[in-house]
């Protein structure tokens, strides 16, 4: 009987095995979505409680996406990645027996610790093992399989809450586990002798606190907590992330360097417009299938198959996209797609349940491409002026930079509708359109004021990336 080939002699296979990872993680952020009214239902809370089980998650994802490239050089991809999985796992069992929503937020911190440490430690590996001639073939091999997860992850979800119950949308993810455990074991490489780094422990605990700081003064302002807690928590998160800022600074070997901030189009990229861009936006796969149940009176299913546009939207895009900014520049992309992202926006301000679907289906597939453009365009930015030797910084730097603003988004769109009712009733009315309507708003105010970070960039910035060439 003999073994298998070693990894080295089969790249697509261990690209296929992480982009299964990568599926199981993407389906899992899609799927929840639609299920929020009825998990909030079981738990005898509010949508808007709920939602902090998406932003912790995604929170979660960046305290360890750091940690991931150290844990995977410390003790072997084969290990880490196998190790994740299965973590990934066991928190999805746990998440489809809570019993309160404090559990299920533990389990859904539990599955964030997993997913930051799946796809960024198989990724890293494939990389490894590919020759730059077969870079991009081996990038579509892995992002592609997992894209799907976004199409197909709404109206699953709708369907096993409507027809099943929401705890299915969980347990699911164990027969991928599984195989994915038994593949990773099968063809990964044996660790070799681990490397003897030293763990920058202080950074880590000082990004955690930050960001558990701030995302609980979020949570503790939607959730109609005490204000001055809540303000107290916001205060210490952001004296803990200077700190961190600090320490990043002055550690010879920091677990977050913060050179590549030094490079202008990272800076814009990741931060300054790319930033604000994610605040703006991250709140919408939480606020849509929230108001076509809670408003709109649609089944988990239907509005399912609604988001589902949105982000068919995105995935449809995709092929084009790259196109798009060769022919325009990272400058007049980044410019006109803000504009027009920022108008889909204030665009749902207008939508009410006796909006027709001809408008309203449109409306979402060209929101979801609008998005899918820019960050595109974002993704490339980053690295387009990055020195070779800082793009493994950069690229750990900009996931997490990424997963803050989007989780920040969800928690900035619960506040905004949790302020908007408690102003039009004091005694805490239930949610009304309006109060999606100042959510919605409130992104697109942010995804337009994204835009004049971009408008100082000269027209020439990155086309030696996008091979656009200014007239």
């Amino acid at each position: 009987m003999h073994s298998p080939a070693p990894p080295q002699q089969r790249p697509t296979l261990l690209a296929l095995i992480v982009a299964a990872a990568f599926f199981m993680e993407i389906l899992d952020g899609a799927i929840i979505s639609p299920a929020i009214p009825e998990i909030a239902a079981s738990f005898g809370s509010t949508a808007v409680a709920v939602s902090t089980g998406i932003s912790s998650y995604l929170i979660t994802v960046a305290i360890f996406i750091p940690a991931s490239a150290w844990l995977s050089h410390r003790f072997g991809a084969r290990n880490v990645f196998a190790c994740a999985i299965a973590l990934f796992t066991v928190a999805s069992i746990l998440c489809g027996v809570s019993d309160t929503l404090l559990e299920f937020t533990l389990a859904r911190i539990l599955q964030g610790v997993g997913g930051a440490m799946m796809s960024p430690v198989g990724r890293i590996e494939v990389m490894r093992r590919t020759d730059k001639a077969s870079l991009l073939r081996m990038i579509a091999f892995l992002t592609w399989p997992g894209l799907t997860g976004l199409v197909v992850g709404p109206p699953l979800g709708g369907l096993l809450t409507t027809y099943l119950t929401w705890r299915w949308i969980f347990f699911i993810n164990i027969p991928i586990g599984v195989a994915g455990i038994a593949l990773v074991l099968a063809f990964f490489d044996r660790p070799r002798a681990p490397r003897s780094s030293r763990f920058d422990a202080l950074g880590f605990l000082l990004n955690g606190a930050a960001l558990a700081s701030l995302l609980h003064g979020l949570e503790s302002i939607g959730r109609g907590g005490s204000t001055i807690a809540a303000l107290a928590f916001l205060v210490a998160g952001a004296m803990l992330g200077t700190a961190a800022l600090r320490h990043a600074s002055r550690h010879p070997s920091p677990l977050l360097p913060l050179q590549p901030m030094q490079v202008e189009t990272f800076a814009i990229g990741a931060v300054r417009g790319g930033g604000l861009f994610r605040l703006g936006i991250g709140g919408m796969g939480f606020l849509l299938p929230v108001m076509f149940q809670v408003i709109f009176g649609m089944s988990a299913f239907d509005a399912g198959l609604l988001v589902a546009c949105f982000l068919a939207g995105d995935l449809g895009i995709k092929p084009v996209a790259n196109q798009i900014i060769r022919l325009s520049g990272f400058r007049t992309t980044l410019i006109a797609d803000g504009l027009i992202v920022a108008a889909t926006g204030f665009a749902f301000v207008f939508v009410s349940p006796a909006t027709p679907s001809w408008v309203l289906i449109p409306l979402l597939f060209f929101a979801g491409a609008s998005r899918s453009v820019h960050f595109t365009a974002l993704n490339a930015l980053v690295f387009a002026d990055m020195p070779e030797e800082q793009i493994g910084n950069a690229s750990t730097l900009n996931s997490m930079i990424q997963q803050v603003m989007m989780g920040t988004g969800v928690g900035i769109s619960a506040v905004a509708l949790a302020l908007s009712a408690t102003v039009r009733d004091h005694a805490g009315a239930a949610l009304s359109l309006m109060d999606f309507r100042v959510a919605f708003g409130l992104g697109a105010v942010l995804a337009l004021a994204s835009v004049v970070t971009y408008i100082p960039m000269s027209p020439h910035v990155g086309a030696h990336v996008s091979g656009h060439k200014p007239v």
